[in-house]
């Protein structure tokens, strides 16, 4: 399966993929039910015979294991199953299908690259600079700037799953490093790149209101 995107419906975390499977276990069990007990029902039945008679027999159903493991359901059942469970959810979940459909799941995948790569070029910058004025590296050196990073997205000095983050929060999340990147090789100090990367992330918010999902009061 694709790079798996974590979602929130109304503090709900839903795992899609890239390509618009759901893990239908994880979703289920939050509304207290369970996906067998949906492919039991008679229109189920019939409807999941409705698409063998329009696209053939193709897999409908996935068993992953390890992280997001369960039953995963093809975008097709998605909203069928998602109904079941709760329309206002059902409503939801056809929106996230069709966004990914479209291709905003690659647009994920690409913003989650680049956070990789904006990370890696800022942990060099550390190496680098701290090697130029012969001061000692260890690993504590890397983890402040990346918790620096972190609370200046997200207002907590704390690790982020990276995996789970919205595509506005991966976006500012990368830019933040590059940012802090330019900010040591300026050789500004810790508080001085601290009031600046707040700054920009601020600014950076009220230009982009989606990146307000990690934001702490």
């Amino acid at each position: 399966m694709s790079d798996i995107i974590t979602m929130d419906y109304e503090g709900m975390q839903v795992d899609f993929t890239t390509d618009a499977w759901f893990n239908a276990t994880a979703v289920a069990s939050r509304f207290g039910k369970l996906p067998n007990e949906w492919l039991r029902l008679p229109e189920a039945t019939e409807y999941l015979k409705a698409l063998e008679r329009k696209y053939g027999k193709i897999p409908h159903f996935k068993t992953r294991r390890g992280r997001g493991g369960g039953t995963w359901m093809h975008p097709r059942l998605g909203v069928a199953f998602a109904r079941w469970l709760d329309v206002d959810f059902a409503i939801w979940c056809d929106e996230q299908i069709d966004r990914l459909l479209r291709g905003e799941g690659m647009d994920w995948r690409r913003l989650r690259h680049e956070a990789a790569s904006s990370f890696k070029v800022m942990t060099d910058a550390i190496l680098y600079t701290r090697n130029e004025a012969g001061k000692n590296v260890a690993p504590y050196h890397f983890s402040n700037e990346a918790r620096l990073v972190n609370w200046a997205l997200s207002g907590q000095f704390v690790g982020l799953d990276r995996d789970a983050m919205a595509k506005a929060d991966l976006d500012l999340l990368g830019k933040l490093e590059v940012r802090n990147t330019v900010l040591i090789a300026q050789g500004l100090d810790y508080e001085t790149r601290k009031r600046k990367l707040h700054a920009f992330a601020a600014a950076w918010r009220c230009a982009h209101p989606d990146t307000k999902a990690l934001e702490v009061a």
